[in-house]
């Protein structure tokens, strides 16, 4: 099959809307006379088709579209009007046409790269090929991560000398698209899921991360097209910024007043529900009932969520989709399915899912262009001389490129190099009113950076450095367990244990009449002496920091 890259979807100006509608209404309105030129550039108008979108989703998207409008189509007139919306004649002349490649299926082993039209041509290949994984070496567990032009199923693999079994996740094939990546996951959902009950309907294998692809394909482009902009809609291209959040919240009356027991993909929150009603349930397992969307155990009743970051400067947006019952009995049935498929016990080490925001450095980071005036200064350099003796260029404003704020602290040895970020303004910063994007954030920062407010009290001096170290230390102790450290495998502590330490930092400082505003700041680390140095490296790790903006509470708030 040749390959031919597709376009990059863009939105159609309104004269290219017109013409559009004008050929739907040249072809409709000869078997419907009663529809307009009016109803077929509002039909048009709500579809929003685009140049490269497969005719028989549209055809099936324009059946609905006219429906709403009082005018029923046959499928092969359907077909034949979304053919004359993408340009051509009939049906049957853009079905002559050849078939461009839009998605690359690629395998680690040694086989040639695969090439498909549409994800309901790649997905029994796909399926093919995991089926044929199983059959090599009997995988339990696939593990589907999502980025944002990439998708990746891993399959586990034994660490080299380990006692206790431990495993990695490594890469066994990867999809990517050919051409552009906007709206390239559109139907990956129903891809997915048929590749998903071939693996475990038959009980060879769980497709770990499908989840949060389902649940953010719950609505299709012209739902999507008619929902309002906040609060913010998900779509399948946020799956890479996606996870599952399972909560304890045994007042139904009252959500939002429980706890977190865990966060990530699917095995990762079955695992963390087991270890958190293990003693409850007694060394049996669990059992489940569900009363509307909630999972039910002894007195617990948990409750199914996913949370989406969508990221910003400093702050990301979140939007939390609440799993819908059928959603939930769903989950439900699969969580039974991996107890049969592993033999009686979902047993999984993974506690944080890597998604896209802060899963590496930015092109582009603020600094303090006064800061850095001063070290340049400090070190006989001004702007221009520096980036002609590195050879660097970087206009002189203040978002510069990260490879610019590394060279400046590599070449000027700095011993901190945090201190030319720009601290982000209180407008930019979300007030913390409970823990929720905290609890987000914790599992993906590394160091708290924070500011006080003007002429604290001597306890609230001592308040707020304690508040802070106990807060740090939370996160560098999550990081250790998350390398396998301060971990027994046959006793793990659950992940509840620490999910709560956002909120007992919020609520020590409101003792002490303070407030906080949450964002995201880069952060660098030295790697000197930690790491053996090699020509051409940076001497820096880089990382990110939560940054807390202390304040007091206005009176009368």
């Amino acid at each position: 099959m040749a390959t031919t890259a597709a376009p990059t979807a863009h939105p159609a100006s309104p004269q290219d809307l017109q013409a559009t509608a004008a050929a739907l209404w040249t072809y409709v309105h000869l078997k419907v006379p009663r529809f307009t030129s009016e109803a077929a550039l509002k039909v048009v108008e709500g579809l929003q088709p685009q140049p490269d979108e497969d005719p028989k989703l549209l055809a099936k998207r324009l059946r609905k579209a006219l429906s709403d409008t009082g005018v029923a189509l046959k499928h092969t007139a359907a077909l034949d009007a979304a053919s004359r919306i993408l340009g051509r004649s009939s049906w049957h002349a853009l079905n002559r046409e050849p078939l461009t490649s839009k998605l690359k299926l690629t395998m680690v082993v040694k086989a040639p790269e695969e090439e498909f039209s549409s994800w309901h041509e790649l997905a029994p290949r796909l399926a093919e090929w995991l089926e044929a994984w199983h059959q090599v070496k009997p995988t339990k567990v696939f593990e589907v991560r999502f980025g944002s032009d990439f998708i990746l199923v891993c399959v586990p693999e034994p660490k080299k000398d380990s006692i206790a079994g431990e495993t990695n996740m490594v890469p066994a094939l990867s999809i990517t698209p050919l051409g552009g990546t906007r709206d390239w996951l559109t139907e990956a959902p129903a891809a997915f899921e048929m590749v998903r009950r071939r693996l475990e309907e038959t009980d060879k294998a769980i497709l770990d991360g499908v989840a949060t692809l389902q649940i953010c394909g719950r609505h299709g482009p012209e739902v999507l097209a008619r929902l309002p902009a906040i609060p913010q809609s998900v779509a399948p291209d946020d799956t890479c910024n996606s996870e599952l959040v399972l909560l304890r919240e045994d007042n139904e009356l009252v959500p939002g007043d429980g706890f977190e027991i865990a966060r990530g993909d699917e095995m990762t929150c079955w695992s963390q529900l087991e270890l958190a009603v293990k003693d409850e349930a007694k060394g049996q397992p669990p059992e489940i009932s569900l009363e509307e969307a909630a999972w039910c155990v002894g007195k617990g009743r948990y409750v199914w969520q996913m949370t989406t970051l969508h990221p910003d400067d400093y702050v990301p947006g979140q939007t939390h989709s609440m799993l819908t019952e059928a959603e939930s009995e769903k989950l439900l049935r699969r969580y039974r399915l991996a107890r049969r498929i592993l033999g009686g016990k979902v047993m999984h080490h993974h506690v944080t899912k890597q998604l896209k925001y802060l899963s590496g450095p930015d092109d582009t980071y603020r600094v303090d262009l006064h800061r850095v005036f001063h070290a340049l200064n400090d070190a006989g350099h001004d702007w221009d001389s520096f980036c002609a003796e590195t050879g660097i260029e970087q206009e002189k404003v203040p978002e510069v490129k990260v490879g610019f704020v590394m060279t400046l602290a590599e070449h000027l040895k700095l011993k901190d190099p945090n201190k030319l970020f720009a601290s982000p303004p209180r407008a930019k910063l979300a007030k913390a009113v409970d823990d929720t994007l905290v609890r987000a954030l914790m599992p993906r920062v590394d160091f708290v950076r924070y500011r006080t407010p003007r002429d604290p009290t001597p306890d609230q001096v001592e308040g707020i450095r304690d508040a802070i170290e106990d807060f740090s230390a939370s996160i560098r102790i999550q990081k250790m367990q998350q390398l396998g450290q301060f971990v027994d495998r046959d006793d793990p502590l659950p992940y509840l244990c620490y999910a709560g330490d956002g909120e007992e930092l919020r609520l020590k400082l409101a003792e002490l009449g303070l407030e906080m505003y949450v964002g995201v700041m880069p952060h660098l680390v030295s790697t000197e002496g930690v790491i053996e140095k090699l020509p051409g490296v940076w001497s820096f790790a880089f990382g990110h920091a939560i940054y807390l903006d202390i304040d007091r509470i206005e009176e009368g708030v």
